[in-house]
C-alpha cells in the first residue's frame, strides 16, 4: 500500500508541477507578468492537502479532518486541475500529426498567428471555467443521496418468493470522506424502506482497518426479515487484514459470504445466497455453488460486475455488485450509455443489465474513492422488487 500511496502522491506531484510551470510561463507573456512569482505559492498552498493525507495514512495528524475546510479545497483543486492536465495531453496528442503537417506545408511559418493564438487563449479560459465549475459542483453533491426503485422479473420464480424485496448498498468507503454522521443517514433510509433481504457486496472502508468500526458502530442497525449478507470488496484486502474485518462484521450480525453459499426459506421455498470474495483477491464461484443445484434460485453477492457472462452461464439469476461507483464522475449520459473513464474498464458501470435469463444490478454505491467528487452520479440505496 506504501508504494502505490507513493505512485499516486509522485503523479499528482508531477500532474501539479506540470502546470505549475506553465502557467506561470504564460502568466509571463501577459500585463499579469508581475504576479507569476505568486503561482508557486498558490500550487504549494492548494497541494498541502494532498501532502497531509499521505502522510496521515502513516503516522495520524489531527489537522486532517472531515472538515469541509479541508475537504472543499483539496477536491475542487485536485478534481479541476487534474481534469485540465488531462484535456492538455489530448489536445498535444491530437496537434502532434496537425501540427507536423502544418510545417511541412509552411516551412516559413514559425509562429502562430495572433488569431489562434486569441482563440487558444480563449479555450483555455473556457475549459478552466468548466473544470472547476464542475468540481466544486461535484464536490458539493457528494453526499447526495438517491433510492432507485426496481423491479426485476426473474423467469421461473416461484410465487411464494414473488414480491421480495432487497435493500442493496455498496461502496460505503468509511473514512475521511465517510464520517458516521454520514453513515447513518444511510443506515436510516435503508432501514426505512423494510426490505426483507439487505445485500452488501463490498467496500466498507478506504484502505485501514480502523475504518470498519465506525461502519460497524451505524449498519450493526440494520434490520431485514430474512438476513443481512455482504461480501469483501477490494479496498478490504488493500487493509491486509480481510479475516479480521469480515470477523468483526459477522460478530455485529451481517452475514459475510467468503466463496460460500447461504439458504434461506420463505413460504415453504427456498433462495440460494451466494457470494464470492473480490474478483482479484481469491473468488472462487465453482466453490461457492458446489452445494447449490442448477435449478435452485440462486441470488450471487460479487463486489467487481465484470465476470457477469460467466455467472450467467452458471445459471445465476440475479448478480449485484458494486466497484465502479456507477463512474463517479459522469460527463453525460446518453441512453443506457454512461460518458465515464469508468467504461474503458467495462462496459457494465450502472444500473439493470440482462443476459438469457441472468439479470445484474450494479449500484452506483454509496462512498467515494480519489476525490470525494461526485458528478451526474448521486450516491445510491437501491430497492429491489423480484416479480
Amino acid at each position: 500500500m506504501f508504494i502505490f500511496a507513493t505512485s499516486m502522491l509522485l503523479l499528482i506531484l508531477g500532474i501539479q508541477t506540470y502546470l505549475c510551470k506553465k502557467l506561470n510561463t504564460y502568466i509571463k507573456t501577459t500585463k499579469l507578468q508581475k504576479f507569476s512569482k505568486a503561482i508557486p505559492f498558490i500550487f504549494i498552498l492548494f497541494n498541502l492537502p494532498v501532502l497531509l493525507l499521505f502522510i496521515n495514512r502513516f503516522v495520524k495528524i489531527q489537522i486532517v479532518t472531515s472538515s469541509p475546510l479541508f475537504i472543499y479545497p483539496l477536491a475542487i483543486w485536485q478534481g479541476a486541475t487534474i481534469f485540465i492536465f488531462i484535456v492538455i495531453m489530448i489536445a498535444k496528442l491530437v496537434a502532434s500529426p496537425v501540427n507536423l503537417i502544418s510545417k511541412k506545408l509552411r516551412r516559413n511559418q514559425t509562429k502562430l498567428n495572433k488569431s489562434r493564438r486569441e482563440f487558444l487563449r480563449t479555450t483555455l479560459i473556457g475549459i478552466s471555467a468548466y473544470a472547476f465549475t464542475n468540481s466544486t459542483i461535484g464536490t458539493i453533491a457528494r453526499n447526495d443521496l438517491k433510492v432507485e426503485r426496481v423491479k426485476i422479473k426473474i423467469k421461473n420464480l416461484p410465487d411464494e418468493i414473488k414480491g421480495l424485496t432487497i435493500g442493496l448498498i455498496s461502496d460505503i468507503h468509511s473514512g475521511i470522506f465517510m464520517t458516521e454522521e454520514n453513515m447513518r443517514l444511510h443506515c436510516e433510509v435503508l432501514n426505512s424502506l423494510e426490505p426483507d433481504l439487505i445485500l452488501m457486496p463490498g467496500d466498507f472502508i478506504t484502505s485501514d482497518l480502523d475504518e470498519i468500526y465506525p461502519f460497524i458502530n451505524v449498519f450493526k442497525n440494520l434490520k431485514s426479515k430474512y438476513g443481512i449478507f455482504a461480501t469483501l470488496g477490494n479496498h478490504e484486502f488493500f487493509s491486509r487484514q480481510p479475516q479480521r474485518i469480515a470477523k468483526i462484521i459477522e460478530e455485529n450480525g451481517i452475514r459475510v459470504l467468503r466463496n460460500e453459499s447461504e439458504k434461506i426459506e420463505i413460504n415453504g421455498e427456498r433462495i440460494f445466497i451466494i457470494g464470492i470474495d473480490d474478483l482479484r483477491y481469491g473468488a472462487d464461484l465453482d466453490r461457492a455453488m458446489k452445494n447449490v443445484k442448477n435449478e435452485e434460485i440462486k441470488i450471487l453477492l460479487s463486489h467487481k460486475p465484470y465476470d457477469f457472462p460467466r455467472f450467467a452461464q452458471s445459471q445465476i439469476q440475479l448478480t449485484v455488485s458494486g466497484h465502479t461507483h456507477g463512474g463517479q464522475i459522469v460527463f453525460a449520459k446518453i441512453d443506457d450509455t454512461y460518458i465515464t473513464p469508468a467504461t474503458l474498464v467495462s462496459k457494465f458501470v450502472a444500473g439493470h443489465y440482462k443476459l438469457g435469463d441472468s439479470h445484474l444490478y450494479i449500484t452506483r454505491g454509496a462512498g467515494t474513492v480519489g476525490l470525494p467528487i461526485r458528478l451526474n452520479c448521486p450516491a445510491e440505496i437501491t430497492h429491489i422488487t423480484l416479480v
